[in-house]
């Protein structure tokens, strides 16, 4: 579309032009006639590609069929763009520019849009079997992203893409497979910094570079871990010794949803608890859905059409336009947000990322890959701090000089280490 209308503009311009001294019979001749009307058309061919840049090389070859996550060069300015899970088939793009869009042609370009959970713009793109070009475009202009998403078998794409790509869990699992891909940066020293000096690594010296991942074939939603259901357990035990009888629950169809619903439901049945839907009263609320489904709890809850005494969150919700939200939010987790290796992840994002916010399903995965052992878990509670002529909670989004758990926030300690999980 940003390629069509400078073409439109020429063309428009040149006929009206070649009307008029048509009219004024200043261009006279079949011949000159049809050298004027050429040139036009040739025109309009320049002004359309002009504002398309051609597909950019990545340096070292990616593995095929895998996540990509890059930094595109469009038009005057550098744009982060995740490509999720890289294989034949709907594909999710996540892009750091509000305008952004993409598609598998620079004339065919999906409007991106904000998703629950997360800053950045997102786009669901088919891409075919094999390499092919990913355009993206930002600010008027058009850039190409060679990709390769592998073969595709006669059954279909091979180990094809996770279904929660295309659904409302699709921006967690891009994260995930972030979180997986930053923790390959494996550079140290003043060149990748380790967040306490203040300065973020570059993503590399050339202009288009892509950190190397592994195959996305699942995504968290589609399982509920031991950890997770162990922090949901610990959960319900401390609302139970807190002298509640009573909580209300919110989950999502997806298969982690319904775990770990039954898994809040046999552990309050083993303490007493009467679990019910969310309502007027005022009840300690548990959260288990996804991004989706828990951000339009937890404003219900800020905007007082749901009640709560608390608003409990699983694992995996920890993003901070879910903590941003006055709903008195508390989560369990098994690491501090200000450890040193949760300093490292920070940096590299705001490298490769600049804008977004940290997520629980992104540096899970980062810990994981790095073989960071866990901490003891405990209860945390978010808790925004308006300053005036800040802009207020939101206002650390874009713009912020370095990504963080809680812009215009703190995510402190409500607990010290929970008992033992059964």
């Amino acid at each position: 579309m940003h390629a069509i209308l400078p073409a439109a503009a020429v063309l428009a311009a040149a006929l009206a032009l070649g009307t008029l001294l048509l009219w004024r019979r200043l261009l006279r001749g079949r011949t000159a006639m049809a050298a004027y009307f050429a040139a036009t058309v040739a025109g309009t061919v320049l002004a359309a590609t002009a504002a398309a840049t051609p597909p950019q090389q990545a340096g070292p070859d990616l593995p095929p069929g895998t996540p990509v996550l890059t930094s595109l060069s469009v038009g005057q300015k550098q744009v982060p763009v995740l490509v999720v899970p890289g294989r034949p088939g709907t594909n999710l793009v996540a892009m750091s520019a509000e305008d952004g869009a993409a598609g598998p042609a620079a004339d065919r370009l999906t409007p991106g849009r904000q998703r629950p959970g997360s800053t950045l713009t997102w786009a669901l793109v088919d891409l075919p079997a094999g390499r092919s070009t990913l355009w993206v475009s930002a600010g008027g202009a058009t850039a190409g992203l060679p990709v390769d998403t592998g073969k595709a078998t006669a059954g279909g794409a091979e180990a094809g893409p996770p279904a929660a790509v295309s659904g409302p869990d699709g921006p967690e699992c891009a994260h995930y497979a972030l979180g997986r891909a930053l923790a390959t940066d494996t550079r140290t020293g003043t060149e990748s910094g380790t967040g306490h000096s203040g300065e973020h690594p570059a993503p590399a010296t050339s202009t288009f570079a892509a950190l190397p991942t592994e195959p996305l074939t699942s995504c968290p939603s589609d399982t509920l871990t031991p950890a997770d259901a162990a922090a949901l357990r610990a959960t319900v035990d401390y609302l139970a010794g807190r002298g509640h009888h009573t909580l209300a629950l919110t989950a999502d169809s997806s298969p982690r949803g319904r775990a770990a619903a039954a898994e809040v439901r046999a552990t309050a049945a083993r303490a007493g608890l009467t679990v019910t839907t969310p309502n007027t009263r005022n009840l300690p609320l548990i959260v288990v859905a996804g991004w989706k489904e828990a951000d339009s709890a937890i404003r219900a809850v800020a905007s007082g059409r749901t009640h709560a005494e608390g608003t409990y969150l699983a694992p995996w919700l920890l993003t901070a336009p879910l903590l941003q939200p006055s709903a008195g939010q508390i989560i369990p987790l098994r690491y501090a947000p200000r450890a040193p290796e949760a300093e490292d992840y920070l940096s590299r994002l705001g490298a490769w990322l600049p804008g977004e916010t940290p997520t629980g399903a992104s540096y899970t995965a980062w810990r994981t890959a790095r073989g960071t052992a866990a901490a003891p878990l405990r209860l945390y509670a978010a808790a925004t701090v308006y300053v005036p002529g800040t802009g207020g909670a939101t206002g650390a989004h874009h713009g912020a000089t370095g990504p963080d758990w809680l812009p215009s926030g703190m995510i402190v300690p409500a607990t010290g280490p929970l008992g033992s999980p059964r």
